[in-house]
């Protein structure tokens, strides 16, 4: 899949989440926008890491593996833990997450190999067609544009109460 894609998807899931119910409850914001930005840096990060033009480099591709996206995970924890004010544990979960979310998508895209560098063994397959990945990014686009500018949020109403 493009990487476009990979930043697009765990933007409009946080986007999606942010106007559900629970949060619209507590009349706050679960994302500033910075944290977006964040999200979609991190749901394209095994491919800014570790840049890959065919499938045989994705899997020597260190970034998309299981191992990696551990450690990842283990050093957003430790960040939390120093610095719990800048990084919340819902943040931290859903940058982890958002990593995890481009593996998963590569999986069904042409596998990963899930535990490289101590192994070579290839996980899954072509579930999503090639001839679909351009279309995939234009929805995607298309969905995050009418969620965060055609269509009016609690954060847009919040912007106009302030101004």
């Amino acid at each position: 899949m493009n990487t476009i894609t990979h930043a697009l998807l765990p933007v409009i899931a946080a986007a999606l989440y942010e106007r559900s119910y629970r949060v619209e409850e507590q009349r706050r914001l679960a994302f500033s926008t910075k944290r977006l930005i964040v999200i979609g840096i991190f749901g394209a990060a095994p491919d800014i890491l570790n840049p890959h033009i065919s499938l045989d480099a994705r899997y020597t591709s260190w970034s998309h593996g299981i191992v990696f996206w551990v450690i990842i995970t283990m050093c957003l924890v430790i960040l939390h833990l120093t610095r719990r004010r800048v990084f919340p544990i819902h943040l931290m979960a859903w940058l982890s997450g958002s990593y995890l979310l481009h593996i998963g998508c590569d999986a069904i895209s042409g596998g990963i190999a899930w535990n490289y560098p101590f192994g070579r063994s290839v996980i899954g397959a072509f579930y999503v067609n090639p001839i679909w990945w351009i279309p995939l990014d234009v929805l995607l686009s298309l969905l995050a544009y009418g969620l965060f500018r055609a269509i009016p949020s609690q954060r847009q109403l919040r912007t106009k109460d302030l101004g």
